[in-house]
């Protein structure tokens, strides 16, 4: 089971550690890495795609959401809830992702690789589309990405539909 923290322990003298022992003094181990951070090990690295991104941030909600059950297991919505749930303000007060990880700003929002803020829409508890501005760095323009729920992607002319109530066939609305 993940701890609730990453801080360094400390471990007093015993029999399965003898050094401690010997020397009188705590030994010092290192923290556990958090879940989110082992996902997002290679988020926004020049050796990933942008997509890639997108798809590891949506695993490490995923997994999430399967350590912490239940119906409402985090508020979703604007992209500080999201970003605060991955710091241990869900229900569990389960810390999924460090402060320092580089997919957060100083502000404390979640941020592509071109570090502007994400952009969350929830659907259900478990269908989240993400989308990023994209290296324009400006929201709902031609080169934003756009990661659907279901792992799709939407791009281009599909990202910025003239209507909302735009339907499949050219020229019908739906009403």
């Amino acid at each position: 089971m993940w701890t609730k923290f990453s801080s360094p322990t400390l471990s007093a003298p015993s029999a399965a550690n003898p050094e401690a022992r010997r020397e009188g003094t705590p030994q010092i181990h290192p923290p556990l890495e958090l879940p989110g951070d082992a996902i997002l090990k290679n988020y926004a690295l020049p050796s990933t795609r942008p997509q890639e991104d997108l798809e590891a941030l949506a695993h490490t909600f995923s997994n999430l959401l399967l350590l912490i059950k239940g119906d409402s297991p985090f508020r979703m919505g604007a992209n500080e809830e999201f970003a605060a749930a991955l710091r241990g303000k869900n229900r569990t007060q389960l810390r999924f992702l460090s402060d320092t990880h580089r997919a957060f700003n100083a502000q404390g929002q979640l941020i592509d690789r071109w570090d502007t803020p994400l952009y969350f829409h929830a659907i259900a508890r478990n269908r989240v589309d993400i989308r990023s501005a994209g290296p324009d760095r400006q929201m709902w323009t031609a080169d934003d990405l756009h990661r659907r729920y279901d792992g799709s992607f939407l791009k281009g002319e599909a990202l910025n539909p003239k209507s909302l109530f735009q339907d499949k066939e050219p020229g019908r609305s739906v009403r």
